[in-house]
C-alpha cells in the first residue's frame, strides 16, 4: 500500500533511532463511535446487551482486520480499545501528500463500513509530532486529534486540524481545475472546518467508468433514518443525525448523474426535520 516500514524482529521501528524512541512528524487520527457509551448503558436496561455486543464485535472485528491488512505491510500504525481507534502515519515525503492519502483511505473505509452497520464514527485527524509503537502512543498529534474528536467534531464526522487543512490546500494547488483528488475526498462544513467525505466509498472504479454502489448508499440511508427515529425525542442527539442526513443528501446530489442513482436514495426530509405539535387537552 505504501513504502515498506523498517522492521526489527517483526516490529516496526519507524519511531526509533539508534534503538531509542523519537518523535516524528505524523498524521494521527483519533476515532470513536458516536454515543456508544450511552448505547451500552441502554442495552443493559432493555435487555439487548448481548445483541449489541454480538453486532458490534462482528463489525469491529472485520474493520480491524481490514486496518491490519492496510498497516501490516506499510508505515500505517493503529491501536484499538473498545470503540476507540488510533491510526497514524509518519512522514516520509517532503509535502506529506502521499501519507495523507494512505491515512485517509484507511479512515474512510473504516468509517464507511461501521456506518453501514449503524455505528457512526466521530473523530479528529491531526498532523504534528508523534511517537507510536506496539505498546504506546505519545505526542502532540495524539493530543490534538483527541481534542478535535471531543471538542470540535460535534457531529459523526472526522474533522481536520488547522495544519492538516493547510496541507490539503497546498496539495490541491498542485493540480489544475477540479483534478485534485482532495476536492472529492475532503469537504468543508458550514463552520469552515474540513472533514473526510467517507461516502465516496460508494464510488467504484470500473474498467470503462465509475459506478455508484447503490446498495450501500441505500443501506447508509436506512441506518441514518433509523437513528433519526430512535433519537427523535432527544434533541441533542437528534440534531447530530439530522446533520448527517443533510450530508447524506448532499452526497446524493453530487452523484445524481450516475445511471445507478435514483432520488429514493435520499433521506426523507420529513424524518430529518424537527417536528412540532400543538398542546391538546388531556382526557
Amino acid at each position: 500500500m505504501t513504502k515498506s516500514a523498517h522492521e526489527k524482529n517483526g516490529e516496526k521501528t519507524d519511531y526509533f533511532s539508534a534503538g531509542k524512541p523519537v518523535h516524528r512528524l505524523s498524521y494521527c487520527a483519533f476515532l470513536d463511535v458516536l454515543g456508544f457509551s450511552e448505547r451500552i448503558r441502554t442495552s443493559y436496561k432493555d435487555g439487548t446487551a448481548n445483541a449489541l455486543l454480538e453486532s458490534f464485535h462482528k463489525i469491529l472485528a472485520k474493520s480491524i482486520a481490514r486496518l491490519k491488512e492496510n498497516t501490516d505491510e506499510s508505515m500505517l500504525y493503529f491501536k484499538s480499545f473498545t470503540d476507540n481507534v488510533v491510526l497514524a502515519h509518519p512522514r516520509f515525503s517532503d509535502d506529506m501528500e502521499s501519507e495523507f492519502g494512505f491515512t485517509l483511505w484507511s479512515i474512510r473505509e473504516y468509517q464507511f463500513q461501521m456506518a453501514l452497520k449503524g455505528f457512526f464514527i466521530r473523530g479528529g485527524l491531526a498532523v504534528d509530532q508523534l511517537f507510536m509503537d506496539g505498546n504506546s502512543v505519545y505526542g502532540m498529534a495524539l493530543l490534538t486529534a483527541h481534542d478535535l474528536e471531543s471538542k470540535v467534531a460535534v457531529n459523526p464526522i472526522v474533522v481536520l486540524c488547522d495544519n492538516t487543512m493547510k496541507l490539503v490546500d497546498k496539495h490541491i494547488g498542485y493540480y489544475s481545475g477540479e483534478a485534485a483528488p482532495q476536492v472529492r475526498d475532503v469537504l468543508k462544513g458550514p463552520d469552515g472546518r474540513y472533514f473526510l467525505n467517507y461516502l465516496t466509498e460508494c464510488i467504484i472504479e470500473g474498467d470503462d467508468r465509475e459506478y455508484l454502489d447503490a446498495k450501500s448508499l441505500r443501506r447508509h440511508k436506512k441506518q441514518v433514518e433509523s437513528a433519526l427515529k430512535a433519537y427523535a425525542s432527544i434533541p441533542t442527539v437528534f440534531s447530530k443525525f439530522a446533520w448527517l442526513a443533510e450530508y447524506h443528501n448532499y452526497f446524493c446530489d453530487t452523484v445524481s448523474g450516475y445511471p445507478e442513482y435514483n432520488e429514493a436514495m435520499k433521506v426523507s426530509a420529513t424524518i430529518c426535520s424537527v417536528q412540532f405539535q400543538r398542546i391538546t387537552k388531556k382526557k
